[in-house]
């Protein structure tokens, strides 16, 4: 297995449904607020989900001099972090589960100011450590905690201003995502949907207020639109498709892009779920204003895998057949990279990112003809990708000026029972990457295996590309990378001494650019040496 940094291109992966793509890529316009390079005000960066920075001041030529400039640690010490800071005016905003929150001199690593959350462990399942991180709105952060509440804390003073619950009329498993805000509404969705006792939603409280304006459930209820998809029992009231990550958000077409996750009651076993099972597994475009539903796209209808689409949906605008195209670019768990009209939400290619062996085909509308022999079944059935998918929540990022969506990629098969599944890689192999696939036409242009303290381990470390040329990444080994966004060569690496499990940020500060990492420790920031 070739070591860190060696890079390997490709040919291209099966192109289901190909279409041609200029190579003219460019971004759509961005809201006002996160127009100054220097801040870094969202999980995302932005609303577009692309994680892209205009900073230039680290490129290639000296990305070798880069330094720690300061550590901040948690305390106590978290037993991991899937934390993005986020950053405005000089100052770092970094959260440390759903319990506790830190303000932070961006400079120095100082501690302005630090929040501890009144929480107590219920009976559900509730993970304390796994929150995200912020939303950001003036001067009102938004903190979702384990306990199924959204929590609004003045960023000058870290005082609470407002908390209002986020579920009350079924099992609280907590809030995994970072809040997204959109027209002064904020959006965070729950967890849970592998529990078999959730029906998945989305709600939207008000900025200011902290009043829940709407909800909308990824589920149906009888008599309602795709009601249909769920014609047994009462399957519907715990059918999963919970919105436990972040979406985005299109100002120009005042639209809401949420992904939903995998059916329930049972992953595997989906025989008294017969049908779609509307709207898990799905793309939903939403109005910020009242949750209208204007269209959805379901990537894996009656899924049996467990392949949440909770990843990353990215909007960039391009010429497509001759013609400038507001699209969506989604890397599935499923190991396809979708292309959508966001407009409309059509489909307009499908190609493998991954390694998988469930797709026969896809029709010219995008649904899935599956292998028969890749249906979960009481002795089991190899199939790839495995149960972690060829990608997950971990977040990709596409570069204008290379015209590459960087996504970090899994090829790896498991066996699917109607009961279970089975993880063991010692036969079948498991291997991750970063790859960087060209959106014009959806090859790979080239990838760089990514190594854990076992290869087979998962690397949930997400990407950040730059104008500096470069693409920031890290490994579940702890190891903080940047790469030549054009030709994959590794040019800096720093190993952090903790996994990593988190998605790197750029930020400018005193004149000054700084690249910074969480890890289960605290936050490293790194800037040129002098």
């Amino acid at each position: 297995m070739p070591a860190i940094g060696t890079l390997r291109p490709l040919a291209c992966l099966a192109v289901l449904g190909a279409i041609a793509l200029a190579p003219s890529a460019r971004a759509q316009p961005l809201e006002e607020r996160y127009r100054n390079p220097a801040n870094w005000l969202s999980y995302d960066r932005d609303n577009t989900g692309r994680r892209h920075s205009a900073l230039r001041q680290i490129h290639r030529e000296n990305v070798s001099r880069l330094v720690p400039k300061w550590m901040f640690q948690y305390s106590p010490q978290q037993t991991r972090s899937e934390a993005t800071p986020i950053v405005r005016d000089g100052i770092m905003y970094l959260t440390a589960g759903g319990m506790r929150a830190y303000a932070i001199d961006a400079t120095t690593g100082r501690s302005i100011w630090r929040f501890d959350y009144p929480f107590e462990r219920g009976a559900e399942r509730q993970n304390p450590n796994s929150s995200r991180g912020f939303g950001l709105s003036g001067n009102r952060l938004y903190l979702p905690t384990p306990d199924c509440h959204i929590v609004a804390l003045d960023s000058r003073n870290g005082a609470m201003l407002w908390r209002s619950a986020v579920t009350a009329d079924q099992p609280c498993f907590g809030s995994t995502g970072s809040p997204i805000v959109a027209k002064n509404r904020v959006l965070i969705g729950i967890r849970g949907g592998d529990t078999g006792r959730v029906r998945g939603y989305l709600d939207a409280f008000n900025a200011e207020t902290g009043k829940r304006e709407w909800r909308f459930y990824t589920v149906p209820a009888p008599g309602e639109t795709g009601s249909e998809t769920w014609p047994h029992n009462d399957s519907w009231k715990a059918g999963g498709g919970t919105a436990w990550t972040s979406g985005t958000y299109d100002p120009e077409l005042d639209l809401i892009y949420w992904p939903t996750g995998n059916p329930g009651p049972k992953d595997f076993d989906g025989r008294n779920r017969e049908g779609d099972n509307l709207y898990t597994a799905s793309l939903l475009a939403l109005r910020p204003d009242d949750g209208e539903l204007v269209w959805h796209f379901q990537y894996t209808p009656h899924d049996e895998h467990d392949w949440d689409s909770n990843q990353t949906p990215v909007l960039v605008d391009a010429e497509w057949e001759g013609q400038r195209r507001k699209l969506l670019f989604h890397a599935n768990r499923n190991a396809i990279l979708y292309v959508l009209d966001r407009e409309s939400g059509k489909f307009l290619r499908g190609t493998s990112f991954a390694k998988q062996t469930w797709l026969d085909r896809l029709t010219p509308e995008g649904r899935p003809i599956r292998k028969p022999e890749a249906t979960p079944s009481p002795t089991g059935a190899l199939t790839c990708p495995d149960i972690h998918g060829g990608t997950n929540w971990q977040s990709p990022t596409f570069h204008p000026g290379t015209g590459l969506l960087y996504v970090m990629a899994r090829d790896a098969c498991g066996v699917y029972f109607r009961t279970g599944h089975s993880i063991d890689h010692l036969e079948t192999g498991a291997a991750n990457f970063l790859r960087a696939i060209d959106i014009s036409d959806g090859k790979i242009r080239w990838e760089i295996p990514l190594h854990g303290v076992e290869n087979r381990e998962v690397m949930f470390a997400g990407a950040m590309s730059t104008a500096g040329g470069l693409v920031f990444f890290g490994s579940r080994g702890g190891n903080f990378m940047a790469a030549d966004a054009t030709t994959g060569n590794v040019l800096w690496h720093f190993n952090t001494g903790g996994t990593i499990r988190a998605s790197p940020v750029t930020f400018e500060a005193d004149g000054r650019q700084y690249v910074a990492i969480t890890t289960k420790s605290g936050v490293f920031a790194f800037g040129l040496y002098d």
